[in-house]
């Protein structure tokens, strides 16, 4: 099993997600945290959030618990966990892993330690960017990487126009999206279209359109694009547009 360690001192928190398990702690609040780190928190935020509601609430963490426990003893075994559609498919997964509380077996007590920790802090109900936020902030601070709030931000504009869900985000949707803004359809984007614009209405355009105090045209927004396609694929991944456009949006 892959282990990412955040360096805990006073709270044991563990994140479970595909065959990582996130060890969680209280250091001081980083300011910057890498794209791997960020994604890795949604994609265990996204596995709890069983409504996919974008919110995490109580009782998405106790029908995780209710839906492995199969036959209903109120506890988890290994037998259960390897027949559950979610914890079935992560690597090396065993009943200690969520045994939280170090009483040798799971039981519903787990869940909610792990649960409860962050809703001390935000209340019952948790958004991503408060679940986020809450496990960062107990990281030590990373030297390059872009704020919480800026990836959420990203996440989102990139989910919009991720039009037929493929979790990638085409050149032609990308044009789209640019189509979209351009509400006098004159080819460009003036600074007030900017902010209609989901790939750039948060970040900073001076490097590619002239200050945004001129229209913009959608070639100069292209070469944004391509500076975040890596591969070269006229295709945007989630991890290339969040890397390129959430450092765009950093200081947000």
């Amino acid at each position: 099993m892959n282990l990412i360690s955040f360096n805990f001192h006073v709270y044991r928190v563990l994140v479970p997600y595909q065959n990582y398990v996130l060890y969680l702690s209280a250091t001081s609040s980083p300011k910057l945290a890498n794209v791997s780190t960020l994604m890795d928190l949604a994609a265990a935020f996204d596995l709890v959030d069983l409504d996919d509601d974008g919110v995490l609430e109580y009782a998405d963490d106790r029908d995780s618990f209710v839906r492995a426990d199969t036959n209903g003893d109120g506890e988890l075994s290994q037998a259960e966990m390897d027949g559950d559609s979610v914890y079935g498919n992560m690597t090396s997964v065993t009943v200690n892993v969520y045994d939280f509380n170090g009483d040798g077996k799971v039981t519903v007590a787990d869940y909610d330690l792990g649960y409860f920790e962050v809703g001390r802090e935000y209340g019952n109900d948790v958004a991503l960017g408060e679940y986020v936020e809450y496990f960062i902030s107990k990281t030590e601070s990373e030297e390059s990487g872009i704020t919480v709030k800026a990836f959420v931000t990203a996440r989102r504009n990139f989910l919009v126009m991720d039009i037929d869900d493929n979790l990638k985000v085409s050149e032609k949707e990308f044009r789209s999206e640019f189509r979209v803004a351009d509400y006098d359809k004159n080819g460009n984007l003036t600074p007030k279209e900017f902010s209609g614009f989901r790939p750039i209405r948060d970040v900073n355009v001076t490097a590619y359109c002239n200050n945004g105090n001129v229209g913009c045209p959608v070639e100069k927004f292209l070469v944004m694009f391509n500076d975040a396609d890596t591969n070269n694929d006229k295709y945007l991944t989630m991890t290339e547009y969040l890397t390129k456009f959430g450092e765009l949006t950093a200081n947000t």
